[in-house]
């Protein structure tokens, strides 16, 4: 009956490096962050589109990028730099321009689609019509505490042009740029938009 004590202690070290494992998991998941480009109502261009954070902290918003491609397979970009920022604790809906934290269940109205599409066309002196436009990609840089460098989150949306335009998502859920591999990725689009220059000693 000698070998009870040990087996006892390892079963219950065992338990134990379970349970911090799932505590550490729950850890991480909690400092997740999480952004998703909602395409809201319906599919029609004049829907609102939304850049939402679901994740448990604030992020700092360094930039968002549309990427409009042509049905010529020409491909144009730039900032989208005018929205409006809701966060659940505010009472009015505020005009800002990448002004302070997006919180919590908060989100930027970045505007409908096809205001997203002609600004673009505008502000790069493409005169084009809305069947023009094959796909939209929005794509998010944001500075969240807990990572080591920026992330980010993109998702594309299809234009079909039949009887009328309708906008559908490329895929169901907004890809989450947080993995080391894309971290490259990331700092190209705000390195893209704010043109750092490397200090010289």
């Amino acid at each position: 009956m000698d070998y009870i004590g040990p087996v006892s202690s390892a079963v219950m070290a065992i338990i134990w490096l379970v349970y911090l494992q799932l505590i550490l998991s729950q850890y991480r998941r909690n400092n997740r962050p999480y952004l998703i480009f909602h395409h809201a109502q319906n599919e029609n261009p004049d829907a609102l589109c939304m850049l939402v954070n679901m994740g448990e902290r604030p992020v700092h918003v360094v930039c968002v990028q549309a990427v409009i491609k042509m049905t010529s397979g020409e491909e144009y970009k730039l900032a989208v730099t005018e929205f409006e920022r809701i966060n659940v604790t505010e009472q009015d809906v505020q005009q800002t321009l990448r002004q302070g934290p997006l919180l919590n269940g908060g989100y930027l109205i970045l505007g409908t689609f096809r205001d997203i599409i002609e600004n673009t066309q505008n502000k790069i002196g493409l005169n084009a019509s809305l069947e023009d436009v094959e796909c939209l990609e929005l794509r998010a840089a944001v500075i969240h505490a807990p990572s080591k460098h920026p992330v980010g989150a993109k998702r594309a949306f299809v234009l079909k042009h039949n009887t009328g335009t309708c906008v559908y998502p490329k895929d169901i859920n907004t890809r989450q740029m947080v993995k080391r591999q894309d971290k490259q990725e990331v700092a190209e689009w705000i390195e893209s938009e704010l043109h750092p220059r490397e200090s010289k000693e």
